[in-house]
């Protein structure tokens, strides 16, 4: 998949290296309108900033021994996913496996670095609903507290953005496991969970 041409991470190549007013430059949290080929970036409040900074410090302290406790940090292992049944299950390295309920977040492409809510998810996709119940509550959130990038769709965000919207997405649900896996070539899955279960 090439990247679009509307929108534009880094500089412009055939500007001679200048960066274009208007464009994503990977940074920021952006609002990307695919039928209006219009990027813009959104206002962050200084509430909704310490907000994803206090809720990822949570996650930061806390993710690195739920990885470990559950070998989401081994080699090899594999996971799948039973979206009828809401659960997402880890086979560590170790040949050991684990299910959690899941909740969707996000797909995320990371040639692009366009992120699409899992409440705005197509229909075509097919996705249970209650997969996206974490997802939902983070944009009536958003309607509440008047954060803009919890309510648009379709969003312009990198790794590290990523990762905040994700950690906030959990902390509404009230769910300790943040989790994301590549889908196919260029696009991401986040995932939020509940404490894992060992099943062997």
């Amino acid at each position: 998949m090439r990247r679009s041409d509307k929108i534009r991470i880094g500089r412009d190549p055939e500007g001679g290296g200048r960066e274009e007013p208007g464009s994503y430059r990977g940074e920021g949290i952006w609002s990307w309108c695919r039928e209006s080929n219009i990027a813009r970036e959104l206002p962050r409040t200084e509430e909704f900033v310490d907000t994803l900074k206090w809720v990822g410090a949570g996650y930061h302290a806390s993710l690195p021994r739920l990885y470990r406790d559950f070998g989401l940090s081994e080699n090899g292992g594999a996971w799948e996913v039973f979206p009828d049944h809401g659960l997402f299950k880890v086979t560590t390295g170790s040949g050991r496996s684990w299910f959690a309920e899941y909740g969707l977040v996000a797909s995320w492409n990371h040639e692009t670095h366009s992120w699409l809510w899992a409440w705005a998810f197509p229909r075509d996709w097919q996705v249970p609903p209650p997969l996206i119940t974490a997802a939902g509550r983070t944009c009536a959130v958003g309607h509440e507290m008047g954060w803009a990038p919890l309510v648009e769709p379709s969003l312009l965000v990198n790794e590290r953005e990523a990762w905040a919207l994700t950690a906030l997405a959990a902390h509404v649900s009230e769910l300790p496991l943040i989790y994301r896996a590549r889908v196919n070539e260029v696009n991401t899955h986040y995932f939020a969970m509940s404490t894992p279960v060992w099943a062997s």
